[in-house]
């Protein structure tokens, strides 16, 4: 058998590098601004609308049906505008939307907003993640999705540093400021993605990056009924790590200037913790899944999850705060670079966007129930070591689910082959 061949010059740069770091850029405002500086700016929020922690929950809530709606919308509207556009567009749309949280201190009309927001989100994370399936062959497609993967946390690291430092400015309360300031950056970046981002290679007569497979992979258009239980497996895996993650994510900040009676300052350089661990923890998995299946990859990850749950649910335990961040941050990003590596090498590269909107679907239902759950709990016991308790079982179970996942046959020489164990 003839060996697997590098389709780019290592002289230069591929562009699919350039798409990468440019889809890092849009998930910094997608994902890092638009959702996880949410986490920061919720203690003043709170503080200034007076807000329960069922309507925190709430709020978080609107922005994940809204993200729901893209996902829903996405298959239908991908295909015919591109993830240069879509991507673009939806930038605009969350500029728009913080604009608009900006200038009011009305609950039901930051709902509002705060829903377009997640549209806007939803809109910049499905398709540039399935379009990595077009520019990387498997054998680097972990690794590219890790590194977009890292815009989430740059934006985690930046919110951890400049929410506290905001002040009033004229008749603007603080974390109105943080949506002003979020809302131009997001603005920028949307240019600099229309600019630089290209829908496939040929578009600009390229070919993928990585090792070419062995064998030609089938460009299916559509999903199969065959790979309809697959989906709904690899769907529950996502949906059980939406969940646990962002009750973590929503509520981590507000346990710790609570129960664990840290200061505001203090709370946000634990953050920026977080975000500068998680910056590396896509490209790690996405490295390690490239290299041991993502199956394997799926089930460490979970592993390390159910440890950093575990440890934050002993509310009184600092050391076991400091332990779970760190933990967390290092593995935060890694099963939705694993789920989208795992879209694109099992139902392949055409119908990675379909699998991704499905997986994505269930990984958002998740995500608006847990922040509902938790707060409703929280409302009753005080605090929100039980639901931490409760993603920690969450993560036990994923990691068997995982497991019971087939193999897939790698096309990285590097990689090794699961079937042969």
């Amino acid at each position: 058998m003839m060996p697997n061949r590098r389709v780019q010059k290592a002289s230069k740069i591929h562009y699919a590098w350039i798409v990468a770091i440019t889809g890092a850029a849009a998930m910094f405002c997608g994902l890092g601004l638009g959702r996880f500086a949410f986490g920061m700016l919720l203690p003043s929020i709170s503080a200034s609308l007076e807000l329960s922690y069922s309507q925190s929950g709430l709020l978080g809530f609107a922005n994940l049906i809204g993200y729901l709606i893209a996902v829903v919308l996405s298959p239908i509207i991908l295909p015919r505008l591109g993830t240069r556009v879509t991507t673009t567009v939806s930038l605009l749309l969350i500029t728009t939307s913080m604009l608009g949280m900006a200038f009011t201190t009305s609950f039901p009309l930051l709902c509002l907003f705060y829903t377009l927001t997640g549209i806007g989100s939803g809109g910049v994370v499905l398709p540039m993640m399935s379009v990595m399936s077009h520019w990387f062959f498997p054998s680097h497609r972990g690794l590219a999705l890790g590194l977009v993967m890292a815009g989430p946390g740059i934006g985690i690291i930046f919110s951890g540093f400049i929410v506290p430092k905001l002040l009033p400015v004229f008749d603007l309360l603080s974390w109105q400021t943080g949506w002003l300031i979020f809302a131009f950056l997001s603005f920028i970046i949307a240019g600099i993605s229309f600019a630089l981002i290209r829908n496939h290679p040929d578009d600009i007569s390229s070919t993928p990056f990585g090792y070419a497979p062995n064998s030609p992979v089938k460009r299916k258009t559509k999903l199969e009924r065959d790979n309809v239980k697959l989906l709904v497996h690899l769907g529950v895996i996502f949906a059980i790590y939406g969940a646990t993650y962002m009750t973590y994510v929503t509520f981590i900040v507000t346990s710790m200037v609570g129960p664990y009676q840290l200061s505001e300052t203090t709370a946000g350089r634990l953050w920026a913790w977080i975000g500068l661990l998680s910056a590396f923890s896509g490209m790690l998995f996405g490295w390690i899944s490239d290299r041991i299946g993502r199956r394997l990859g799926l089930a460490l990850a979970f592993f390390v999850l159910a440890i950093a749950y575990f440890l934050v649910s002993l509310s009184d335990w600092v050391l076991g705060l400091y332990l779970s961040i760190a933990l967390f941050g290092a593995v935060v990003w890694s099963v939705p670079v694993i789920m989208s590596a795992a879209a694109g090498d099992y139902f392949g590269p055409a119908a990675a966007a379909s699998a991704l909107a499905a997986l994505t679907f269930a990984f958002s239902s998740g995500q608006a129930l847990g922040p509902i759950a938790a707060g409703y709990i929280a409302e009753i016991t005080g605090d929100f070591s039980i639901s931490y308790m409760a993603s920690g079982i969450g993560a036990i179970i994923a990691i068997g689910l995982a497991l019971l996942l087939r193999p897939q046959r790698s096309n990285n020489p590097m990689c090794l082959n699961e079937n042969s164990k």
